[in-house]
């Protein structure tokens, strides 16, 4: 179906939605959304859910203890990026090889790339 068959469709359906009169009795929705089945629980939804949360986080926190090793590698890291920090504030700068453009390579000249020539625009041979 294209874009504008879609298009149209959708604005079909969306001026049903919004013109179109329903009975709605929403009284009695309401008692249906109030009502609650014996045996379900509670009403919130989040009462059921706290306590296995504590359970969760005793163990996070003994796993955190376990997994000490991957903080030294963050430990170095952090020693890094602040000498590297320091460097940069301090205006020291990387030494290079050589300061002198005499002993620098000189920039070999661009070539052009051929381009291969189609044989319908070559010229014949002259012999």
């Amino acid at each position: 179906m294209g874009r504008g068959r879609q298009k149209a469709k959708q604005q079909k359906i969306a001026r049903k939605l919004k013109y179109l009169t329903t009975d709605t009795d929403y009284d009695e929705l309401a008692k249906e959304l109030s009502a609650q089945e014996p045996g379900v629980g509670s009403f919130d939804p989040f009462a059921d859910g706290e306590d296995g949360y504590e359970s969760q986080a005793e163990a996070v926190e003994d796993e955190q203890e376990v997994s000490a090793p991957g903080d030294d590698d963050l430990d170095e890291y952090a020693k890094w990026a602040a000498e590297a920090a320091a460097k940069a504030t301090s205006g020291e700068m990387p030494v290079t090889k050589s300061e002198n453009k005499a002993d620098m390579p000189k920039p070999r000249p661009h070539r052009p790339i051929p381009m291969p020539m189609p044989s319908a625009l070559k010229r014949p041979k002259s012999e």
